[in-house]
């Protein structure tokens, strides 16, 4: 079942967007690099650990997906195949919560496969039955957004109160915090943004893209908080999901400063990409970040259009 690979005439099927695709060279440099992370299970590490990491995992296989790889010539006979990884990871119950679930869900939706039929599980049964009374799901903004974009992919109805807990949840910066109470970040902003994008609350989006407008750098990119006691260089991580955000929701990237410009500039020999200028080494959460954002799809890409009256 999870030794599947891409057909060769795999198409993926992209929302049109306003932003331009980058050269599909630097894609393939970076998909180049990951292959070389990959552990025997079939797992990525997230670099910061040689264990290979769940979500980690899943964001490989929608990058290697938006890329239009061929996992059955990135995955060789000695090592696994990503799916088998997580697929072991259900049953021995390693799941962190709603965010890592949706992750898997959308990995899956992004390469074809069935999220109801995950071998023996439903994966988005499973994940409606984490929410909670008041239509949260997980232990914070993140998580839910997460959440809310699988619903998405997967082309169901959300849950009752799902958007509105979106809603709910937004600073009065116009951004969103990690968790309920915290200070707001460019990258929950840029989840929650992206699970907006196919909603009618245009007036939280407007709140949030005025959020990233007031901390952009002026080299094009973010930083993970401004103010932040750690710095406010700007990040690839945090760049790349401001980028999904703002194609998710049609804005022309050159009225951003062209944000994926300064992502490429972050790319190394390696084909990797940098996490900062400042931290210039390889960096394998940065590098899966990236590939999506360069080649220009956001996280609900999968989702189909909303029906209007």
């Amino acid at each position: 079942m999870f030794r599947f690979i891409f057909a060769l005439s795999l198409i993926l099927t992209v929302i049109a967007t306003p932003a331009l695709a980058q050269d599909e060279d630097n894609s393939v440099r970076a998909v180049t690099f990951l292959v070389t992370m990959q552990n025997e299970d079939g797992g990525f590490t997230n670099g910061f650990a040689p264990e290979s990491d769940i979500s980690t995992t899943a964001d490989v296989i929608v990058a290697l997906a938006v890329a239009g790889e061929e996992t059955g010539e990135l995955f060789t006979a000695e090592i696994e195949n990503a799916f088998e990884f997580l697929s072991e990871q259900i049953p021995e119950g390693n799941l962190a919560g709603a965010g890592q679930l949706a992750k898997i869900i959308t990995a899956v939706i992004a390469t074809g496969e069935d999220p109801t039929a995950f071998g023996e599980f439903d994966l988005v049964g499973d994940l409606s039955a984490m929410t909670a009374d008041d239509g949260v799901f997980g232990i914070g903004p993140f998580d839910h957004c997460l959440a809310v974009i699988a619903f998405q992919n997967a082309g169901l109805e959300l849950p009752e109160g799902t958007v509105e807990a979106v809603v709910d949840s937004q600073a009065d910066d116009g951004g969103w915090g990690f968790m309920p109470d915290q200070a707001s970040d460019t990258n929950t902003t840029g989840l929650c943004l992206q699970a907006l994008a196919l909603t009618e609350e245009s007036d939280a989006v407007e709140a949030g893209l005025a959020y990233l407008e007031a901390i952009q750098n002026e080299d094009g990119g973010w930083p993970y908080q401004n103010p932040n006691d750690f710095g406010t260089d700007s990040d690839t991580s945090s760049t790349a999901l401001i980028v999904q955000a703002l194609i998710a929701n049609e804005e022309d990237l050159a009225d951003w400063n062209n944000p994926q410009d300064w992502l490429l500039s972050m790319q190394r020999d390696s084909g990797a990409f940098s996490y900062q200028e400042a931290l210039p080494g390889d960096n394998i959460p940065a590098t899966v970040a990236v590939i999506p954002a360069i080649v220009g799809v956001p996280l609900n890409a999968w989702a189909p259009e909303p029906e209007t009256e």
